[in-house]
């Protein structure tokens, strides 16, 4: 057995003996769900666990109150792997996407590493992502340069299935806005109306569709849509979250709704204002280099999982700012079932399922699989040089040379 196979069975041992803190940690982010940017709670109970094993901590960083960046450097010198955790909650149904588990993962992953012998080197790195579910709190992050001096990034998401790589797709956020005139609903001729511009582009949204490509999706919401029947309404306004599996695409789509808004509205005699809500989330490339490892380390643990080719031809539609990180340094995100597939994210089901028996069994087993593929990462330097090299090369391309077989 390999040095490196000796520590991944000193690690899975060091994890097993904190299996009733790494659960209790999730549960307690469980049960008090915040909502992005506002997770005040999640992140001082975090970043103060990675405290009490050694790790220096940083709060507020990015300009965020809510983001942290904990760090441990081990042996002598080598790279730096950063673990990313995400614990906001969504509106209404609290962990619906399981980040509580995203968090637990992360920070035991990195305290369970900076427990082994001194065979490894290098920095490890826990960053405090907030707001996933909103504006995306890695990206300012990157823009603020806490990506720099990164060789790799490891991060994991519960969900309907096991892989080593769970893709996200690219999402454009926007709101459109018409104003009209206000006028009696009896002399509507007096008035131009708001909610049927809004309305009328919401249709032709449908009708254009038939000209997308396939992999476009999108929802939305009538935020303002008027006071009362009997008024002609002056405003009207509704978000619209747009998606597709590559930004370039995205970018068409996006001007060819604002175009027909822009008509509908001139037509009526309305105005309308588009803006972006949030950032691009953009989609996430994928690093066989680390992939190889992670499956790997799936295998090694005897989880069955689907490869990275079925993840890819079976596309569910997330989106997530991990898929701006993957673009500015090797990244990996495996994917862990806490649940059947016809389990859905953001329900009430998967909130439960977070802290169900099997999503407990689920963050042990991933917290397990991202330390080993930290091993590999900081015990043998061929495997970040591997991934950068793969990583420089789609980038020097614009990601356009990736893989065939997981191309979407």
């Amino acid at each position: 057995m390999s040095d490196l196979e000796s520590l991944k069975d000193l690690v899975i041992n060091q994890i097993d003996s904190l299996r009733t803190r790494i659960i209790e940690v999730s549960e307690t982010v469980h049960e008090n769900p915040e909502l992005g940017l506002k997770e005040y709670k999640a992140s001082e109970f975090l970043s103060s666990e990675l405290e009490k094993h050694g790790f220096a901590v940083e709060r507020g960083i990015a300009g965020m109150a809510t983001a942290f960046r904990a760090s441990l450097t081990i042996g002598h010198g080598g790279p730096q792997l950063a673990y990313l955790a995400e614990y906001d909650a969504l509106p209404q149904i609290g962990h619906g996407c399981g980040h509580n588990i995203v968090g637990a993962s992360a920070i035991f992953s990195a305290i369970a590493l900076s427990k082994l012998p001194s065979e490894l080197g290098g920095k490890i790195t826990v960053l405090g992502t907030p707001d996933e579910e909103g504006s995306g709190g890695k990206i300012p992050m990157i823009k603020a340069g806490v990506f720099r001096d990164i060789d790799a990034v490891i991060m994991s998401h519960p969900w309907n299935y096991s892989s080593p790589w769970m893709p996200s797709v690219a999402v454009d956020s926007l709101t459109v806005e018409f104003t009209g005139k206000a006028a009696h609903y009896s002399t509507p001729h007096k008035g131009v109306n708001a909610l049927d511009g809004l309305v009328l582009t919401l249709a032709a949204l449908n009708g254009l569709r038939h000209g997308f490509r396939n992999d476009v999706i999108y929802g939305y919401t009538i935020d303002q849509g008027g006071v009362i029947p009997s008024m002609i309404p002056e405003k009207a306004s509704a978000r619209l979250w747009i998606k597709s599996t590559d930004l370039r695409n995205l970018s068409e789509v996006v001007d060819r709704v604002k175009t027909c808004a822009e008509g509908i509205a001139k037509s009526i005699g309305a105005q309308v204002r588009i803006q972006h809500d949030f950032p691009l989330f953009e989609e996430s490339v994928p690093n066989l280099s680390l992939i190889r490892k992670v499956s790997g380390n799936f295998d090694r643990l005897g989880i069955p999982y689907k490869p990275t080719e079925e993840t890819s031809r079976s596309l569910v539609y997330v989106s997530s700012d991990y898929g701006n990180v993957s673009r500015v340094v090797p990244s990996v995100c495996p994917a862990i079932a806490i649940g059947p597939e016809t389990l859905s994210a953001h329900t009430s089901e998967f909130a439960e399922a977070a802290t169900s028996k099997t999503g407990h069994e689920a963050l042990v087993k991933i917290t397990k699989i991202m330390a080993m593929t930290g091993i590999d990462l900081l015990g043998n330097t061929d495997v970040p040089k591997a991934a950068k090299m793969e990583f420089s090369r789609y980038s020097a391309s614009g990601f356009a040379s990736l893989p065939l077989a997981l191309m979407y």
